[in-house]
């Protein structure tokens, strides 16, 4: 996904998983990390999934028998202590998130400088 998202010739990329928040969550905040962005607004933009999946979450519970509803709860939704444990769990294995982006995902840095430049607008900062 990052090699693709970084060809100057390529098409656009599209990414998702069943739900839209696990999967797809990780991947938009590993490369959301990647680009640079603060943790703050990976955070923010991650639990944003709670806010847009409010009304299927509603409907999947008013399908569920009540005696385990309360069990569905952590798998609709969100939460900071998921990406956290996702964060943590790169660090714990690949020591920080550049090495992961190295040695994990295979990515140099003409590959990162590539993704930058195709998905940042603007001036870097000095």
């Amino acid at each position: 996904m990052f090699t693709e998202a970084a060809d100057p010739d390529g098409e656009a990329v599209l990414y998702h998983c069943t739900a839209g928040k696990d999967r797809t969550g990780w991947a938009s905040a590993a490369l959301l990390t990647a680009l640079g962005v603060p943790r703050s607004t990976v955070v923010r933009d991650y639990l944003a999934s709670n806010r847009y999946l409010t009304a299927y979450n509603r409907q999947a519970r008013a399908h569920l028998p009540d005696a385990v509803e309360d069990a569905y709860e952590p798998l609709l939704g969100v939460r900071k202590t998921y990406l956290a444990a996702s964060f943590a769990r790169v660090e714990r294995d690949y020591g920080s998130f550049d090495h992961y982006l190295s040695s994990g995902l295979r990515l140099d840095s003409d590959d990162l400088a590539a993704l930058r430049g195709e998905l940042l607008v603007g001036e870097p900062d000095p």
